[in-house]
């Protein structure tokens, strides 16, 4: 038996149409589409779900694709295989063999890390449960979905679970250790990231009686999902009071704000268009944009250093229900989608690659299932190129319509395309199915060559035009590299940078140059094309075109040095050390003087100087901006040969060593431990961990959250500040030395940040006057932001953002407002003042002080009807 919950029975109807939801939904990215597929695309099939009993005939079937120009095979990876026996307890033995019979075929292999339930959903023919030992792990409650009819789902973990990033951690990390031989067969890895190893909640799950077309269930109703819902909003409006106004509703307990009672009743009484449907729906997906930031984390920590190759995971291709003028968009509503804008931007903020299915399937839109696929196939591909996300496409269900998949492919330049499965286009003996020769028609035959790291590659030589040249660049076809690109660093030869870059399946390199301030050399518009090999590169000393040779530089001094020679390396105490110097007896050179390049060792600039007949060099070091190492004004006294220079700490005298090129230090510390969270409030969560060690010393530590480097501390404890309230947060440290050398990853610990405490909070809706507006602020005695202070999101209203501020114990909140590139609005210097509540900024046209009004509702509730939420 369960409670339903009456949350919504009834709501007022805005009389928003169909159609402007379906722009809202859709948002406006209709970016242009490719001609072709990307220069790296490849086609893969994915392997039978069940077991491979009989490896001869699995190798026969593997060498069929292989001889038909299929690049890769994808299998899961089931954990319920891999940690059955107990918690880090692992067997890989089967997919040992596994992997050697893909090799002996000649595929490289992409495994899919599978960490959901094997059996119930469409296709599946195994049965393979989530090993049974994790259900201990923690409760029911929190580590299950509970859907809006009360049906409890175990086919995978809630993302509602703390304990994810653990488990994850150690699966990845037992996986890494385990098949790092495999390295050179392991072209990707793919991540499960719910039911069907899918971005998703479990809405559609056959054995809970759903069936095609229905729009599926709501899953979020366990109490701990209720509890985040609940948090999440009075959060967001400050108090149960701000949800009320936002709502439009009279609650009188925070236990009252629940996901939808009915779900069929939200979508037949407009509920979905409301405030409340509106904030429900974001929150639904934001759960799942979270999760895929946890997994993410833990994978590029635990594989990244091994494997070294792309990342992914997927998301489904809900293609039913989407334009039912009634109920819009409600299957992908109860799968966790309602903004795809956000949820690709997850996959572009997690460095992952994004798979997509139903690539092979058409529009029909008419009732009852209102399937439009095709169109869902255009609306992520489009908002996924134009964010730079990767893309990899699979058909829905078995399939020969592989025109259409062509026709996606090439519309919206994919980076690979994985048939399901392998029994679609190979016979169990081996021999080809009538499929195959359309998959290689239409699909496998669009895969350039595939290219080895190292036989495809362009060295460039550049003679120095600028003093710090950087490269922007692109394989032709390809993606161009963030603006500037990447810096060139200086090469064997004095006077020229070096950079090699890899350009796999492409012909040529489509190249400019700039210094990195905005200085550009591109060929009067025209960009630089290298061919594969090595060439110099001179720039024109007018603004006209360089010069491309063939080569490296020639004419170069190659004569050796003569005997009298001094080389000094210089331990890096200046970022950038300049060496001002003179042959005993001569002159020195002009202040400041020679720039030293970097060394060949890592943390060591480097110069060798001719002195002529003197017998000694004269030289002291600088910054090049006035910061001087002059031996306390006697200077430093150099003889012939090679020696190494290590600066005093503090401005004291530096030490000279005789010998040769100094032992690079190659040794990382050793991981920092026992990290743990030892504070928290509503915006910060403090840190502390156990101290490395280094056989010379750790110089600092890398705090990494939700899988980004965010800062770095020398110290052993670190506040990370600047947080949101009621957010699940996963943290890291790894630990650094002087040489560069960085420890490997520390515990990965999750915490949540505490909820902002209700009743005095501030919440400001600020009336546009900044496009992108800004809040520098702190609560009255407080510490201030850092400049520029928070962005302001658009709120719900209109032209209007909005922020709610915890206070604290403080009774006011003190602001300014900018438009985060130097622009003010600070009240003639005098700042605002904001007290505990709601509260609408109007800032003036003229540079004049703003005003400041504060409503008893804002925006002014609706007249018509309101929606009466009930208990649990």
């Amino acid at each position: 038996m369960y409670a339903r919950n009456t949350i919504w029975r009834k709501v007022c109807l805005f009389g928003l149409s169909a159609v402007m939801f379906l722009s809202t939904f859709f948002g406006s990215f209709t970016g242009a589409a490719s001609a072709n597929v990307a220069n790296d695309f490849q086609a893969s099939v994915m392997a039978p779900l069940t077991k491979i009993t009989d490896w001869n005939a699995f190798k026969n079937q593997l060498i069929t694709l292989k001889n038909n120009g299929v690049y890769a095979l994808t299998t899961d990876v089931w954990w319920g295989d891999v940690e059955a026996a107990g918690d880090n307890q692992f067997d890989w033995s089967y997919y040992k063999t596994y992997a050697n019979a893909v090799i002996e075929s000649g595929l490289k292999w992409v495994p899919i890390l599978s960490t959901h339930t094997c059996g119930g959903n469409p296709g599946d023919d195994c049965n393979i449960p989530i090993p049974s030992w994790l259900w201990s792990k923690g409760t029911a409650d929190e580590m299950k979905y509970k859907s809006e009819s009360g049906y409890v789902n175990n086919e995978a973990i809630s993302p509602f679970w703390s304990g994810i990033a653990t488990q994850y951690n150690e699966l990845y990390a037992s996986f890494a250790q385990n098949f790092a031989s495999y390295k050179p067969v392991i072209s990707k890895i793919y991540l499960s990231a719910g039911p069907s190893g899918e971005l998703r909640y479990p809405s559609y799950y056959h054995s809970a009686g759903w069936s095609y077309p229905s729009r599926g269930k709501f899953q979020v109703y366990t109490d701990t999902a209720k509890t985040a819902f609940r948090t999440a909003m009075t959060t967001k409006y400050g108090s149960l009071t701000g949800v009320n106004q936002a709502w439009g509703l009279q609650l009188t307990n925070v236990s009252q704000i629940n996901p939808p009672s009915d779900g069929d009743s939200f979508y037949a009484t407009g509920g979905y268009q409301t405030n409340y449907g509106k904030d429900f729906l974001a929150w639904n997906q934001s759960v799942l944009e979270n999760h895929l930031g946890v997994i993410g984390e833990a994978a590029h920590t635990q594989l990244d250093s091994t494997f070294g190759v792309r990342i992914g995971a997927k998301i489904s291709g809900i293609h039913w229900q989407m334009n039912n003028s009634s109920a819009p968009h409600s299957a992908e509503h109860a799968a966790g989608y309602y903004n795809y804008n956000g949820i690709i931007q997850k996959f572009k903020d997690s460095d992952l690659d994004l798979t997509f299915t139903a690539l092979e399937m058409y529009d029909s839109g008419t009732a009852p299932a209102y399937s439009q696929p095709s169109t869902l196939v255009d609306t992520v591909s489009s908002i996924a190129n134009v964010k730079g996300v990767r893309l990899n496409g699979e058909n829905a269900l078995p399939t020969g319509s592989f025109q259409k998949i062509e026709e996606q492919i090439m519309k919206w330049s994919y980076n690979g395309f994985t048939l399901l499965r392998l029994a679609n286009v190979v016979n169990q003996d081996g021999s080809p199915t009538g499929n195959l020769a359309g998959f290689k028609q239409y699909v496998i035959n669009h895969a350039g060559p595939i290219v080895q790291p190292g036989d495809n590659q362009v060295t460039i030589y550049y003679k120095k035009g600028y003093a710090s040249p950087f490269i922007h660049y692109r394989p032709t076809g390809g993606i161009w590299t963030t603006a500037p690109g990447q810096p060139i660093p200086n090469s064997e030869i004095a006077g020229y940078s070096k950079i090699t870059i890899e350009i796999g399946s492409a012909i040529q390199l489509e190249v400019v140059f700039n210094n990195g301030s905005g200085t550009w050399d591109s060929n009067n518009m025209q960009n630089y094309l290298f061919n594969e090999g090595v060439f110099t590169f001179m720039p024109s000393t007018n603004g006209t075109a360089g010069v491309i040779t063939a080569g490296a530089p020639q004419g170069i001094d190659t004569t050796a040095p003569s005997t009298n020679t001094v080389t000094v390396y210089y331990k890096k105490g200046f970022a950038t050390p300049y060496i001002h110097y003179r042959p005993v007896g001569g002159t020195w050179t002009t202040v400041p003087g020679t720039a030293m390049p970097n060394a060949e060792i890592s943390g060591y600039a480097k110069l060798t100087i001719n002195i002529g007949t003197a017998t000694q060099l004269e030289a002291c070091f600088n910054n090049g901006s006035g910061t001087w190492d002059s031996n306390q004004s006697q200077n430093y006294l150099f003889s012939t040969g090679i020696w190494t220079y290590t600066p005093g700490a503090s401005g004291a005298t530096g030490m000279i060593t005789a010998g040769p090129t100094p032992n690079p230090d190659t040794t990382a510390p050793s991981a920092p431990s026992s990290l743990a969270v030892t504070g928290k409030t509503d915006s910060a969560v403090t840190l502390s961990w156990t101290a490395s060690t280094d056989t010379v010393g750790v110089t600092g530590y890398e705090l990494w959250r939700n899988g980004a480097k965010v800062a770095t501390t020398p110290s052993t404890s670190y506040s990370h500040t600047g947080l949101s309230a009621a957010t699940a947060y996963s943290f890291s440290v790894k630990a650094y030395d002087a040489a560069g050398n960085v420890s490997d990853v520390s515990n990965v610990i999750s915490e949540t940040t505490n909820p902002v405490t209700v009743g005095n909070s501030v919440t400001i809706y600020y009336k546009k006057g900044y496009a992108a507006p800004y809040i520098h602020y702190r609560p009255a005695g407080g510490a201030w932001t850092a400049v520029p202070g928070k962005p302001m999101a658009d709120s719900e209203v209109s032209g209007y953002a909005e922020i709610t501020i915890a206070l604290g114990t403080a009774t006011q909140l003190e602001a300014v407002f900018n438009n985060g590139s130097g622009t003010w609005d600070n009240n003639n210097a005098q700042n605002y003042l904001f007290n505990a509540g709601l509260h609408v900024y109007t800032p003036n046209t003229n540079g004049t002080p703003g005003s400041i009004s504060q409503p008893a509702e804002f925006p002014p509730a609706n007249t018509g009807g309101v929606s009466l939420f009930g208990t649990d």
